[in-house]
């Protein structure tokens, strides 16, 4: 039976604000409006990662904060000192028409919470595949602070390091999805584990190879989405930036747990096949692990219409915009730069076939120019009536590489496990590459009430026992 969080508490030992180190150059931008891209996120909560790493040698929490905390300090320092905006306040208000639009604002001395504290939870049942009670999970999650008299600004960025003495540590981010997309996030990310990597090797006023691009110029809206965004949200009423979408959140339902499912490269293989033969399509390992897990969803809830006709089931994905503007944004722009897709299917016949096929035709209808940012002038309402219909949606991608992106070299290396922990609110399928064997599979993360897990892990092992 897992433990339960009153037998092993969090204990907060220290906080810090880790300022950038040197200061970001006088000359760079220290306020960033937010684009129309990032106004589609301004309502969804926060993203929250947690990377865990083994390390047994590890005896206790003062060998931690004498030995490694330092470096760890420093190399944030040094990583914010390119993404200085991660330590800036972002405006939380759009109360009215009158009022500047948001921005992410960095004055000199402003600073990102790291939070230092211990555990004495089972690390290695924490970072397991099997589920786990998402209470469990929460105390290793930092808050975004709030800022100002009457609380209209909040941080940008919050970290917490959570010491398993005997066992290793846990890494946790959270993020303001409206002030970076997942690409950003991995760019920052790997920033920071080369400078821990280097140690005191890494001269962080050394130009990188590849700087994170602030230039909002570079994103073009010849069609006033922003305008029309931030009139979406006043009129939804999410202009407060932090309203939670109820019909998505399970945080505030008891029995929530967190599991991983993965699908290796012969998985992937084998269900392509499966696709293919029954529907023509021939899918790509995104669209087969994403439709597998849809359907697996959707079987999970079952009707629970009371004999009714069940609604259709509802899916939807983001996809990468900066090479499909026009023009082009430069692949290190930091910023969300993603677009909306949708897909609807019959939910009575929503096979793991079926939803990677329907999947995969919405991804074939992207590559035409311009598809993407068809009703693009809806997309802050798809985000409101999605959450209405507890569509599933997707968080993170195996693209962008977080296992590589967070190896901090040392005693640490990669991490044993990484959690989007946030689906439990935003009811998403965390996306990442596999992480363990490396053997170019899909592991997907997901957050339901337990009873709905387990009818999930069943159709999971039925899908896979029936490929051979």
């Amino acid at each position: 039976m897992a433990p339960t969080p009153l037998l092993h508490p969090v204990t907060v030992l220290d906080k810090f604000q880790v300022t950038p180190s040197p200061a970001p150059a006088a000359g760079l931008p220290r306020a960033l409006p937010l684009t129309f891209f990032d106004l589609v996120f301004w309502a969804i909560p926060p993203v929250q990662r947690l990377f865990f790493y083994d390390n047994a040698d590890l005896l206790g929490v003062s060998d931690f904060t004498l030995g490694e905390l330092p470096r760890f300090r420093n190399s944030l320092a040094a990583a914010l000192h390119h993404f200085y905006p991660l330590a800036g306040k972002l405006t939380c208000e759009l109360v009215d028409e009158g009022m500047a639009p948001p921005e992410v604002v960095f004055s000199d001395g402003d600073s990102v919470p790291l939070i230092v504290a211990v555990s004495g939870d089972d690390f290695r049942d924490l970072a397991g595949d099997h589920a786990r009670d998402t209470t469990r999970i929460r105390p290793l999650l930092p808050a975004l602070p709030k800022h100002g008299a009457s609380r209209s600004q909040q941080g940008v960025l919050a970290v917490q390091i959570t010491v398993f003495p005997r066992a290793g540590i846990c890494i946790g981010t959270t993020v303001h999805h409206a002030v970076a997309d997942g690409s950003s996030y991995a760019h920052f990310l790997s920033t920071w584990a080369a400078a821990h990597r280097l140690g005191p090797e890494y001269n962080s006023a050394v130009a990188m190879d590849v700087p994170p691009l602030f230039d909002r110029g570079v994103v073009r809206d010849g069609a006033g989405l922003r305008e029309a965004f931030l009139r979406d949200h006043r009129g939804l009423g999410t202009a407060g930036g932090d309203d939670r979408l109820d019909d998505w959140d399970l945080s505030r339902r008891p029995g929530v747990v967190l599991a991983t499912f993965r699908f290796t490269e012969k998985h992937l293989r084998a269900l392509g096949r499966r696709v293919e033969s029954e529907t023509s399509a021939r899918c790509s390992p995104y669209a087969l692990a994403c439709g597998a897990a849809w359907a697996g969803i959707v079987h999970a809830r079952g009707s629970g219409m009371d004999g009714a006709p069940a609604p259709d089931a509802h899916f939807g994905f983001v996809t990468g915009c900066k090479p499909r503007a026009s023009p082009p944004v430069p692949a290190n722009y930091f910023g969300n730069c993603l677009g909306l897709c949708r897909v609807q299917a019959k939910r009575g016949q929503l096979t793991a076939a079926a939803a990677s096929a329907a999947i995969w035709r919405a991804i074939e209808g992207l590559a035409e120019a311009g598809s993407v940012f068809r009703g693009s002038r809806g997309w802050v309402r798809w985000v409101q009536e999605y959450a209405s219909a507890r569509a599933v949606t997707v968080a993170g991608s195996p693209k962008l590489g977080v296992y590589a992106a967070a190896d901090f070299g040392g005693a640490w290396g990669r991490p044993r496990k990484v959690e989007i922990a946030s689906v439990e609110r935003t009811g998403a399928l965390a996306l990442a590459e596999s992480g363990r064997d490396g053997d170019g599979g899909i592991e997907v993360g997901l957050a339901l009430p337990r009873a709905e897990m387990e009818a999930f892990r069943k159709f999971y092992v039925d899908v896979l026992a029936s490929l051979g």
